[in-house]
């Protein structure tokens, strides 16, 4: 499968929910696409995607847990706000901790 159309599989599969498929791109060795395919996770709503994103908000990768984060609260789940508030306890790097900071006033806003 060509790099591009990885994307363009990402983005289909988010439209259709389809969220087993998506977390097989999860691992992808480009990030551009492990990327993508985190925050697709996000515009799903059910307990496969949310479940694929929470151990990702504890990546050793920053790029990863400032997409996870962001995924998290892209699904407008209730939960995600204790993974987030947790990780934000423990979070070392300014960029990842402003990026939960935001993620958790979108979701107490929301609820």
């Amino acid at each position: 499968m060509l790099f591009g159309n990885k994307f363009e599989k990402i983005a289909k599969l988010a439209e259709k929910g389809e969220e087993e498929k998506l977390v097989s791109f999860v691992n992808d060795k480009h990030e551009d696409v492990h990327l993508a395919a985190i925050d697709a996770l996000g515009r799903c709503s059910g307990d496969v995607a949310f479940n694929a994103l929470v151990p990702l908000v504890h990546s050793p990768d920053k790029q990863t847990r400032i997409h996870a984060a962001g995924a998290l609260c892209a699904m407008n789940d209730p939960k995600a706000r204790a993974h987030l508030e947790h990780q934000r306890s423990t979070e070392q790097d300014s960029d990842v901790l402003k990026a939960i900071e935001e993620s958790l006033s979108k979701i107490k806003d929301r609820i």
